[in-house]
């Protein structure tokens, strides 16, 4: 596939400011980075100019840091737009709320199975929450993977198991090309895709890709109390192959809601008709959305976030 030249000119403008900025000092990096994660108010918006600049050098040479707002947790320094992003902006700076109540979820499950970890971000908050819990973190692209065993051993959680494959229904192929956006051009992108069967992640050209293993949904869903998916347009292939399962043993799921996805929309609202609430995550709150909403063809209120919970009626008071 071709890229159209608009595409082609921003990677590599992006390439060239990277390359650029390794010549910034690690120690002016640094200080840069002490100052704004140190600052508030006027202060760091005096500081924002050069953060907005500096995010996009690469983290090399460190080898790992500390979130500035959860200093508890590390990552390691890879090579990822992530990364970058968590670096500087902590978490309260990159899905903040998506992550409290990721948190909070965690707290009160037993049996947990994300599917997409990418460079484990999620992982690590959740297990971390969670140490009592079995959690599975399953993430298709194996350098992603890599990282995910890293960022798991480099914060000593032995509650994780990982699986690097992709998660497919029950009569699907035993390997599957994964694609690799060509507008992220790091080890781990974070809109890596499957290339057949997907929705709602055409608009996203890829040249490169990666023969993945694939692993069903059905080997992984027992003593599954509470499920996130990220998967990139396969949410539906994968939630409508344990559809029985699910109404058995009744998750509490947190799923990606891209744009243009009606296979999942439909699913969430079978759901919704079989007791399912669901939320939008909001900035600083859930929202209740309505069966009219759920039912409207148009993109779901996102309040901030593309992430939607399903909670089971009988389980919301514990939210």
């Amino acid at each position: 596939m071709t890229l159209p030249l608009s595409t082609r000119l921003r990677v590599r403008a992006r390439q060239g400011l990277s390359r650029g900025l390794r010549a910034v000092p690690p120690g002016v990096v640094a200080q840069v980075h002490r100052r704004f994660a140190g600052s508030s108010g006027v202060q760091q918006r005096l500081w924002a100019p050069a953060v907005s600049l500096l995010r996009h050098r690469p983290l090399a040479p460190m080898r790992d840091f500390a979130l500035p707002d959860n200093p508890g947790l590390r990552l390691t320094a890879v090579e990822s737009r992530l990364a970058r992003l968590l670096y500087w902006y902590g978490e309260s700076g990159y899905e903040g709320c998506e992550t409290l109540w990721w948190r909070r979820l965690c707290e009160r499950a037993t049996g947990i199975l994300e599917l997409g970890a990418n460079i484990g971000y999620y992982t690590v908050q959740g297990a971390a929450a969670a140490p009592d819990a079995k959690y599975v973190a399953v993430e298709a692209n194996p350098e992603s993977a890599d990282i995910v065993r890293a960022n798991v051993r480099l914060n000593a959680l032995r509650n994780v198991d990982i699986v690097q494959a992709a998660v497919v229904g029950d009569d699907a192929p035993e390997t599957m090309e994964l694609s690799l956006p060509d507008q992220e051009q790091y080890s781990a992108p974070t809109g890596a895709y499957l290339s057949a069967g997907n929705e709602g992640v055409g608009n996203r050209p890829s040249t490169r890709a990666v023969t993945v293993p694939t692993v069903r949904m059905s080997s992984l869903v027992d003593g599954v109390d509470l499920l996130k998916l990220d998967i990139e347009g396969y949410e539906a292939q994968v939630l409508e192959s344990v559809r029985s399962r699910i109404a058995e043993t009744r998750p509490t799921i947190v799923v990606e809601v891209l744009k243009k996805v009606p296979r999942l929309r439909a699913v969430i609202s079978d759901l919704h008709a079989t007791g399912y609430l669901v939320f939008a995550i909001g900035d600083d709150s859930l929202h209740l959305l309505t069966a009219d909403e759920l039912a409207n063809p148009a993109p779901l209120p996102r309040y901030g976030s593309r992430d939607v919970v399903l909670v089971p009626a009988e389980r919301a008071k514990e939210l």
